[in-house]
């Protein structure tokens, strides 16, 4: 095409917001606003005026990139999530993390079940406070409360013994 990419990108960047709107993509990185960039781009170089309008083709080579994010974000969340919970659970990953079995089960005698979860996955298998809640369906605020209640009790029972 005869025309400059910075002047495609000035008319049609209102277009990659509407489809990002459209499909309702939380864009908090820009990285699916990248995405449609790149169709743009694409359909710059691929369009063919025989083939049609250029306003509709970009509108559906973005669109249809967007979508195919989307789909590799899911997947890629999927199996992260999948990897997660197959770390956690396995007894021979578990193992080598917990050394002083007894020690465990002390703490784990003071804590709530959750409080437990917490200090299972934050401090043993060292999950953020978002990934941890991904796991147990709950939000980041009941994670990082189950952590504040663990800490506290944590602290008082180290306080009873004198060793704190």
């Amino acid at each position: 095409m005869c025309i400059d990419f910075e002047e495609i990108v000035r008319e049609n960047k209102q277009l990659i917001h509407f489809h990002i709107h459209k499909l309702h993509i939380k864009d908090r990185n820009g990285d699916f606003f990248a995405e449609g960039l790149e169709a743009l781009w694409k359909a710059s170089q691929s369009y063919n005026p025989a083939m049609g309008k250029f306003s509709t083709y970009i509108s559906w080579k973005i669109r249809n990139a967007l979508i195919d994010a989307i789909r590799k974000e899911a997947t890629t969340s999927k199996y992260d999530q999948l990897y997660i919970q197959e770390q956690i659970t396995s007894p021979l990953h578990t193992e080598d993390l917990i050394e002083d079995h007894y020690m465990w089960e002390q703490v784990k005698g003071i804590l709530t079940s959750n409080q437990w979860k917490w200090v299972y996955y934050f401090i043993i298998h060292d999950l953020s406070v978002d990934q941890i809640a991904k796991v147990e369906g709950v939000t980041r605020d009941a994670v990082k409360n189950w952590g504040r209640h663990a800490k506290k009790k944590l602290r008082n029972a180290l306080e009873e013994v004198g060793e704190f």
